[in-house]
């Protein structure tokens, strides 16, 4: 990928588009959006063809997002970050002259109850497997036109490959055969007919629900009424991030302006401030588009490659995760691994460990190893680590654990529950990468076979691991 700018289009690529059922809008006064991975009111496809298609039919649109409060290893962490991001959400696509309604529920009950209601239904596309089973449900629920958009990759995921990936080496030739013509500035559409309050056809949908278990959420309360959802309260929301568009743009100017002229030589340095993007949990709620993002990259200035190095993070490694996800059965599971690397660590599987910790131990940072223990703090209290001391922090419990499985349970739970942007395809390709996934093998050593070592001399090459460990720490020995 070289330096240029971006050709600006307001028309969505057909081969984002995936009619579920139909092929346009039928019966209904209303093009409902149910917005739930492009949690965003710009550079949205789902949301740029809900409305071009409303305008072609003389048709308000309103976006429905359904607030699901029972989501596996979601905490109030990830919740506040979410709604404060809604919050900030609801003005952008009021000022738009769209109608945005938060309903708490399973979506399959919102929308079939408002199925009476929909000329035509568009789904964002999510890739998870949780994501894909709402998606199907919902569809079962109703019966009216369904069109699924891909939003939140730059290459569409069926057009890049139609199988299972090994490495980025297999994805990144077939992503870069389609980069130029996916990378584009979307517009946004002005809305012909407003659907808010005052316009010229208000849409109040939640007026139309005739389901009892349905309640809205009302985002000018956003904090109180978060306080009163059953979620768990465990883990508490990080302070520095701030959730939503306005804070993800922000931060994507600071890092063009200050951090991507030196991208490459920086991008490894986990003991300076700012020396990668932080985007990854503005990326996995859809606060910011990937497309917009890689945009904004290649219109800064930087050399060309300083952007084709943060490029192959953001779209080729980034899409090889969801590529695993969308073509790998039980990513939650230690089987989804090689072969090679279930072979491997089941060899080893009887040998001595040098300790092994409960799973409330590796949780609370209570092992013989400081520097892993001030990772985990960090990851506690911060909700977010650089990758290079994640790798570190993955690598090493299998050290620490009774058996492989263990060990890879043990390390998706404790970075699904923790990270602001766990729970995302990059976390179980992460989280797989540790157990020899997206690798190769390595000379055998004991415990991890084959699999890639990763040591804290690999961190000490790559940055002042001591200082780091002292500004997590306060330089009190976290060891044991």
């Amino acid at each position: 990928m070289s330096e240029g700018s971006s050709s600006t289009t307001s028309v969505v690529e057909e081969e984002r588009l995936n009619w579920r059922r139909g092929s346009g809008p039928e019966s209904g006064d209303v093009v409902v959006y149910w917005m739930q991975q492009a949690q965003r009111a710009e550079h949205n496809p789902a949301l740029e063809f809900a409305i071009t298609t409303a305008n072609d039919h003389d048709l308000p649109v309103a976006v429905v997002f359904c607030l699901v409060d029972d989501v596996p290893e979601a905490s109030l962490r990830h919740y506040h970050f979410m709604v404060e991001g809604l919050h900030r959400l609801d003005g952008a696509l009021r000022r738009r002259g769209m109608a945005f309604e938060v309903l708490r529920g399973q979506p399959d009950r919102i929308l079939g109850d408002l199925n009476h209601r929909m000329a035509l239904l568009v789904l964002d596309r999510g890739y998870l497997p949780m994501q894909r089973r709402w998606r199907d449900d919902v569809e079962e629920a109703t019966d009216c036109p369904v069109v699924e958009v891909e939003t939140d990759v730059v290459v569409p995921v069926d057009v890049a490959s139609d199988k299972l990936e090994t490495a980025a080496r297999t994805l990144r030739p077939r992503i870069h055969d389609h980069l130029e013509r996916f990378l584009v500035d979307l517009a946004t559409t002005p809305v012909s007919r407003s659907s808010v309050p005052g316009g010229d056809r208000p849409v109040s949908l939640a007026r139309s629900l005739s389901d009892s278990s349905i309640s809205s959420f009302p985002l000018d309360r956003w904090r109180t009424e978060l306080d009163e959802l059953p979620i768990s309260r465990e883990p508490g929301p990080v302070a520095g991030w701030t959730g939503g568009t306005p804070a993800a743009r922000a931060r994507l100017r600071a890092f063009c302006r200050d951090v991507l002229p030196d991208y490459a030589t920086r991008r490894n340095r986990y003991d300076v401030a700012d020396s990668c993007s932080r985007l990854s949990p503005y990326l996995h709620f859809g606060q910011i588009s990937p497309v917009a993002v890689a945009v904004a990259a290649r219109s800064s200035g930087a050399p060309a490659d300083e952007v084709d190095a943060f490029v192959e993070e953001l779209v080729v490694r980034r899409e090889l995760a969801i590529n695993y996800v969308v073509h790998q059965p039980d990513v939650d599971s230690f089987t989804s691994l090689p072969r090679w690397a279930r072979r491997t660590l089941d060899d080893h599987r009887a040998d001595e460990r040098p300790t092994v910790y409960t799973a409330a131990e590796l949780e609370a940072g209570k092992t013989d190893d400081r520097v892993w223990n001030a990772i985990m703090t960090a990851i506690r209290t911060d909700g977010w680590v650089h990758n290079q001391l994640r790798m570190y922090w993955g690598k090493q419990i299998l050290y620490w654990t009774n058996t492989p499985g263990h060990a890879f349970r043990t390390l998706l739970d404790l970075n699904n529950r923790y990270f602001l942007d766990g729970r995302d395809a990059n976390s179980y390709a992460n989280v797989a990468w540790c157990f020899g996934r997206h690798d190769q093998g390595f000379q055998e050593r004991e415990v991890i076979g084959k699999l890639r070592p990763f040591t804290d001399a690999a961190l000490r090459r790559k940055g002042d691991l001591d200082a780091w460990v002292d500004s997590v720490t306060g330089g009190d020995d976290q060891a044991g």
